[in-house]
């Protein structure tokens, strides 16, 4: 997955960041023991340039990488190209996405530009998928928001939480290793 290149030009806007291998591999690997990527249909939704899918397709599931940022799958076509990795590439909103999977990976946008965007990306994976793995920000706050919101939808909830090493991506950005909270969130349909 580290083969997958970062956006050579991100777009704040859109909260592009490269999801560092370590969470990248905890959520793919998490997945695949838990019998939810092998020969599974995988979206990957806010692919970015899709290490997430990358991984998913490594360890033999079939995935659909979705993003509104056409650069970005084009960086992830090329790199799944010269990888011999095959995935379906989609340019569309992920909050307006339909299509149905048997589980969804993500990493969302964190809502510091638009507030409320990494709900409603989940609110999106779970009218598509089963089961989700999904990460966000950590805090009691947004953890009791997403489990409200995941048990109202018939889901269970498992979080695993880790420290996020995020190293300068944007020209701001100073330190040369930024560590912060997140969680990667499982869910399951349990209802409905």
């Amino acid at each position: 997955m580290e083969r997958i290149p970062a956006h050579p030009k991100p777009k704040w806007e859109l909260e592009q960041y490269l999801t560092p291998s370590p969470i990248a591999s905890a959520l793919v690997w998490t997945a695949f023991i838990q019998g939810a990527i092998e020969e599974r249909r995988v979206a990957d939704l806010g692919c970015g340039t899709g290490r997430l899918c990358a991984g998913v397709a490594m360890l033999g599931g079939n995935c659909t990488c979705v993003d509104v940022d056409r650069d970005s799958l084009e960086v992830g076509r090329d790199a799944f190209r010269e990888l011999e990795l095959e995935a379906d590439f989609v340019e569309a909103d992920c909050t307006e996405f339909h299509g149905k999977f048997d589980t969804v990976v993500q990493n969302p946008p964190f809502g510091q530009v638009k507030r409320g965007i990494d709900l409603k990306f989940l609110r999106t994976a779970m009218n598509m998928a089963k089961v989700i793995y999904s990460i966000h920000k950590s805090n009691p706050d947004s953890r009791n928001l997403i489990t409200r919101e995941a048990q109202t939808r018939g889901f269970s909830v498992e979080v695993i939480p880790l420290s996020y090493p995020m190293t300068p991506y944007y020209p701001w950005h100073r330190e040369k290793v930024h560590k912060f909270l997140v969680d990667i969130y499982v869910f399951r349909k349990v209802t409905g």
